[in-house]
């Protein structure tokens, strides 16, 4: 047997040259596909849209605005568009990895490497771009009802703290960024030495940590643009007198108050550090106890949620507010030192990586294709069509791990054709919100990557232990949309006779699933097995999506550069709830916080299951009003340790769980909780999806009333796996041994939040 080994790494040359000059390069191919009349392909968004936005374009405009809010959104749309690009490098860099380790033994360390810093620098820059597409997560529940004059006076409010929070980070990067830099070398520099990556790489750190900076500086450009159109929008409304004058000023004149205590702040830092300022808020709550810090935190944190600012900056923002009150201006220098190990997480990078993929699959024309297959398959049996949904929606999730694309795009395709052959509103709905949340559970989950960097757990193991759940919650679905049909014919009919297909005509369809299907297996099977990582497999899966797009003739550059703008806005959003919820949380976690909760809850005096419930509950209320990602940031990084430190010894006589599992059950009990907090009313998100894209004649209450049903399966199938602890762990330990081995394809860098 010949050992070929490879000992070539990519040279910082060329990666920075990549990096630079490659985004320009398709960025004039993509311009000139608009030119020659190209647009991208029909998908969710064309659909919902009705067009197909240029690649400069934005649909988010609300008011006119003026010469500076227009050369920010320009220099957002342009550095959204050129790090968006870098995305198109990764499958290509994680594929050649794999290839080389398996094919000529020569594992390499520069590709991991490369890829995470990149995205990493994608994430910080990208924020402003999000901003200026609205693609922050708010809680607009009771903001979205508010006359026009109270919205716009909580939006001046509220940007107060947005500022608050840019200003800290831009100037504490810049600080960061300094001090990897050998002050010999350059005059702006504070450290001893240039910084390099401990690998036999060895990459120069100081362009990633500029980054940051750099990220900040545009937020803060795009913010300033952001207010001037708020301040706008509040003139029109007070204008127009649509809501109480009298309580929007007072509102701007809160914000101009809180502004102006914040400027006196930012001097005395300048002027008088490192001696006291005569007149300072630093350090005024120090000394609060632990329980009042608690209830002021938590309360400020409610308040301006409800107010609709949008969930980053609200923790952000307040993870400023109350380093500064309770330490002093100094601690505000472990913002960057908090965020830059997010930067440079492994795990983190196959964020980007499977939500390409979806998007590149949806612009492939696969997820029409793959509900066709699945209702002319499925169609005549009673409830058919719902079945065909769930499964559709099913092996969707398997694909690309996505939630809310899979919950819009389903309510595109197949909500229309259930309702054309009069199926129940109820039983449509249903089964498309639920079928769509699957995402969730099913590997190759976003929100399973996230939890296992949060908690420390391996994500291929969280993988398999999710697979059977998730796997039971489908066939959960399928048999009540089967027995509903059974008992009431008319609520759910099979296929007309003559919209019946031939057996043969459904093998000819088969042929056309014949690439995703491989591409599943492929996804799961390289990490379920121990071939590659799970970011590995999605850089994997990432390339195979692009042969099938290809192989539809989809693979154009706008098809590309929507995929690649897609993918920008959903992990920006991602990533910089993260980047706020780890300084609020971790702050909160270091001032004891923790101990705090774990004394509180052991002094209820229940059982390990009685305070599991309690979590539960809290986790249902908690999807009622945030979103996934805030959920996880907020609770998983305090309820791990309470549950590690508990024995969950069985119920009703059944087996309990092994001490080594625990972490593990737990993440699978977890994700099954978020698929109730999408369905919970009256706010969970996939209700909202749903609104979005159905007849206009279907009302809240109806979803709602559709939702109960599903969600009531959902808590059925916690409970079975809370009692039957082995759903979750009987697979992973077959595969990988006991619950104290490694699994392949996880593991975390580090504790991302607490500290």
């Amino acid at each position: 047997m010949i050992d070929l080994q490879l000992t070539w790494q990519m040279p910082h040359w060329l990666y920075w040259s990549l990096l630079l000059i490659g985004p320009l390069v398709v960025m004039y191919l993509v311009d000139r596909s608009y030119r020659h009349g190209k647009v991208p392909s029909g998908g969710a968004e064309a659909e919902a849209t009705g067009e197909a936005p240029g690649p400069e374009s934005t649909n988010n405009v609300s008011v006119a605005g003026n010469l500076v809010t227009r050369i920010a959104d320009r220099i957002s749309g342009f550095t959204g568009r050129y790090v968006a690009y870098w995305s198109l490098i990764a499958p290509f860099i994680y594929s050649y990895e794999v290839l080389a380790r398996y094919a000529f033994n020569s594992p390499t360390n520069w590709a991991h490497e490369s890829m995470f810093l990149m995205f990493g620098m994608q994430y910080l820059i990208a924020g402003a771009y999000t901003l200026r597409e609205d693609g922050h997560v708010r809680v607009d529940v009771v903001y979205a009802g508010l006359r026009s004059i109270t919205k716009a006076g909580l939006d001046v409010l509220t940007s107060v703290f947005f500022f608050i929070f840019s200003l800290a980070l831009t100037s504490t990067a810049w600080n960061f960024f300094a001090n990897s830099m050998a002050s010999e070398d350059y005059f702006w520099a504070s450290g001893y030495r240039n910084e390099v990556s401990f690998t036999e790489w060895a990459i120069q750190y100081y362009p990633i940590k500029f980054t940051m900076f750099l990220g900040g500086l545009l937020l803060l450009i795009q913010g300033i643009a952001r207010l001037i159109k708020d301040w706008q929008a509040f003139r029109i409304a007070m204008a127009e007198g649509d809501g109480s004058r009298r309580l929007g000023k007072g509102l701007v004149i809160a914000a101009v108050v809180i502004a102006m205590i914040a400027i006196g702040e930012i001097f005395n830092i300048f002027i008088y550090f490192p001696r006291e300022a005569p007149f300072t808020s630093e350090a005024i709550l120090q000394g609060v106890d632990i329980s009042w810090l608690t209830l002021i935190m938590f309360g400020t944190l409610i308040a301006l949620l409800m107010a609709g600012l949008p969930l980053a900056f609200v923790t952000g923002g307040l993870g400023v507010v109350f380093l500064y009150l309770i330490s002093d201006q100094a601690a505000l220098h472990i913002m960057p030192s908090r965020i830059f190990p997010l930067m440079t997480n492994y795990q983190l990078s196959a964020i980007p990586l499977f939500i390409f993929m979806a998007a590149v699959l949806e612009k492939a024309g696969l997820i029409d294709e793959l509900f066709d297959v699945a209702y002319k398959w499925l169609g005549a049996l009673k409830g058919g069509l719902g079945i065909a949904t769930v499964a559709a929606s099913t092996l969707l999730a398997a694909m690309v791990g996505v939630i809310g694309a899979a919950v819009v795009t389903m309510g595109l395709i197949a909500l229309p054709a259930m309702l054309a052959r009069n199926y129940d509103p109820k039983i449509a709905l249903g089964s498309v919100m639920a079928g769509g949340t699957l995402g969730i559970l099913i590997p190759p989950s976003i929100l399973a990557i996230i939890y296992g960097v949060v908690a420390q757990q391996s994500v291929g193991e969280l993988y398999m232990g999710a697979l059977l759940p998730g796997l039971l919650l489908a066939g959960l679905y399928a048999l009540y949309i089967w027995i509903r049909a059974t008992l009431k014919p008319g609520t759910a009919p099979a296929l007309a006779v003559e919209d019946r297909v031939s057996m043969g005509e459904k093998i000819r369809l088969l042929r056309n699933m014949v690439a995703p299907i491989v591409l599943v297996f492929v996804v799961l099977g390289v990490i379920f097995t121990g071939l590659a990582t799970a970011v590995e497999a999605a850089g994997i899966g990432t390339l195979g999506a692009l042969i099938v797009a290809a192989m539809h003739g989809r693979l154009t550059w706008p098809n590309m550069h929507t995929a690649a703008m897609t993918t920008l806005k959903a992990t920006s959003m991602v990533m910089w709830i993260i980047f706020g919820a780890t300084i609020f949380v971790g702050f909160y976690i270091r001032q004891g916080g923790q101990d705090f909760v774990i004394e509180m809850i052991q002094g209820t005096g229940l059982g390990p299951y009685g305070i599991l419930m309690i979590m539960m509950i809290l986790l249902i209320i908690l999807g009622m009003f945030l979103d996934w990602v805030g959920i996880l940031l907020l609770a998983v990084p305090i309820f791990i340790p309470i549950v590690e430190s508990m024995e969950f010894t069985g119920v009703f006589g059944l087996p309990g769980v092994d001490p080594g599992d625990v972490a593990l059950w737990f993440g699978v009990v977890y994700l099954v909780n978020m698929q109730m907090s999408f369905l919970s009313p009256p706010f969970g998100y996939a209700l909202f999806y749903i609104r979005g894209v159905a007849p206009a004649w279907i009302t809240m209450g109806t979803i709602f009333k559709s939702a109960l049903p599903f969600l009531a399966l959902q808590a059925l199938a916690l409970f079975l796996v809370i009692i039957f602890p082995d759903l979750v762990t009987w697979l992973p330990n077959e595969v990988y041994g006991g619950g104290n081995e490694s699994a392949p394809g996880g593991g975390s860098a580090g504790d991302a939040l607490g500290g």
